[in-house]
């Protein structure tokens, strides 16, 4: 994933309407005269009061541990339902500032994707069992593969001023590339195998070879060399979900940019834009980033 110039909540809330607990309609008693007269004041009723609700933005949802979710963000108190998948969630604790920000860490033994609500506003995340691996054995693993990644591209040589770091987990994004600040950045998602790492690092070197070489005329022959309409975007900031990002031809780039520093031996992912390069495309490719 290609991150912009610098480094990815559901419904609304609806006011407690308070009614009146009782609507009285007065009246007066016939007289005592042959003829009766019953005359009917008009009903009269309180009106519904509306007490508004603080509105609640999620920040950040992201799995800290195995088997727990942390929100932060602001509007929550202790008073907000929270839950999992529409039930009621653990709560491990909840804290809150005076400026109205807070902080909870649910516990969700289930692995797997998971949706976490408060009140109404909602997100997902990615929890793992209680047993699986941990961040720092996820850690140990990129600070293997990034040498691994360099007998394929001699990265600091090719591109010294960039930096390559680790991060802690983010759900569904396995790197990104911060072209203004030279940096690759790994995500210690857990659970990977070591060659899945050294993939999303060459695939990240492949951003830095675009935002690097490349210039908006190499990027239309790219197109044309790939089959792809010329009219299609380069990147997409909308692209959130696996379909859209393998519709961007700048993913397929870094994607085509892997399968040639392994020799065709990893297939790229973007089969949606275009099907996988043969040995002349390859070679097409490595003629148009030379430098």
């Amino acid at each position: 994933m290609l991150a912009g110039v610098a480094g990815t909540a559901c419904g609304a809330s609806e006011d407690v309407v308070y009614q009146a607990s009782e609507v009285r309609t007065p009246t007066t008693p016939p007289p005592t005269t042959t003829t009766s007269t019953t005359t009917t004041l008009p009903t009269t009723s309180t009106p519904a009061t509306t007490i508004p609700q603080t509105p609640i933005v999620i920040e950040r949802l992201w799995s800290p541990a195995n088997a727990l979710a942390e929100l932060t963000g602001t509007g929550a108190t202790t008073d907000d339902p929270i839950t999992v998948d529409g039930e009621s969630a653990t709560v491990v604790s909840f804290d809150s500032e005076d400026d109205g920000s807070f902080t909870a860490t649910v516990r969700i033994d289930e692995e797997g994707a998971h949706t976490v609500c408060v009140r109404e506003e909602c997100e997902r995340v990615y929890v793992l069992d209680a047993d699986a691996e941990t961040i720092e054995q996820a850690e140990e693993k990129i600070s293997e593969a990034i040498p691994l990644a360099k007998e394929q591209f001699d990265f600091e040589t090719e591109f010294p001023d960039w930096s390559i770091e680790t991060a802690g987990p983010l759900s569904g994004t396995g790197g990104s590339t911060d072209a203004e600040n030279r940096a690759v950045i790994i995500y210690a998602n857990r659970n990977r195998e070591l060659d899945e790492f050294v993939t999303t690092i060459l695939h990240e070197w492949g951003h830095a070879i675009d935002a690097e070489r490349l210039t908006d005329e190499e990027r239309a022959q790219y197109r044309v060399l790939r089959g792809i309409d010329p009219e299609t975007p380069w990147r997409s900031q909308e692209a959130h979900s696996i379909e859209e990002w393998g519709l961007q031809p700048s993913e397929d780039f870094a994607e085509v940019m892997v399968a040639l520093w392994t020799d065709g031996k990893i297939v790229p992912r973007t089969s949606q834009i275009a099907p996988a390069p043969d040995a002349d495309t390859l070679a097409a490719v490595a003629l148009l980033v030379e430098r």
